[in-house]
């Protein structure tokens, strides 16, 4: 099919302003979508040292010991190791109104206890791995969104940070 240069003229004009109609009015929020995975995080040393690596002892006197934090001790080659769960990304940054979605992936640990509590939101849910859960926070408030994991403290925590909405 051919146009003329005006019906092309007034084809672009009509779909132009059709797209005005349905677009988002200034200011309007937007719909954010993050994803969050469950990771654990693994260090691996050697009381002995190697070649590429100095002696490093075992902590005797863990400060931060919990479900979030497994220490495995040395072996009979001297190797331990130390393992923590977090939550990745840790901080997400919001402005305020913002429509957003926070996709929790199971990928490492076999299950979690998650608690987004904040202004407007109290959720509470059980995530197992291989399974994605979603929380929906329609119109987010100024301050701060605390996620944790009952199940991995002390170190499974992150925040949605909500700035003021832009001026």
């Amino acid at each position: 099919m051919f146009y003329r240069k005006s019906q092309f003229r007034l084809l672009v004009a009509i779909v132009g302003s059709m797209a005005m109609f349905f677009a988002a009015p200034a200011g309007a929020a937007e719909t954010l979508d993050f994803y969050i995975t469950t990771v654990h995080v693994d260090g691996k040393t050697n009381i002995h040292g190697d070649a590429n690596h100095p002696p490093e002892a075992f902590p005797l006197n863990q400060s931060s010991q919990g479900p979030g934090v497994a220490l495995t001790p040395p072996d009979a080659t001297g190797a331990w190791k130390i393992r923590t769960f977090i939550f990745e990304p840790a901080q997400i940054i919001a402005r305020e109104g913002d429509h957003i979605r926070l996709h929790f992936v199971g990928v490492q640990g076999a299950h979690h206890t998650i608690k987004v509590i904040g202004e407007g939101v109290d959720a509470h849910l059980q995530l197992d791995r291989g399974y994605v859960k979603t929380v929906d926070i329609p119109s987010v408030k100024t301050g701060t969104i605390n996620i944790i994991c009952d199940d991995h403290q002390p170190t499974m925590n992150a925040q949605v940070i909500v700035l003021p909405a832009a001026g």
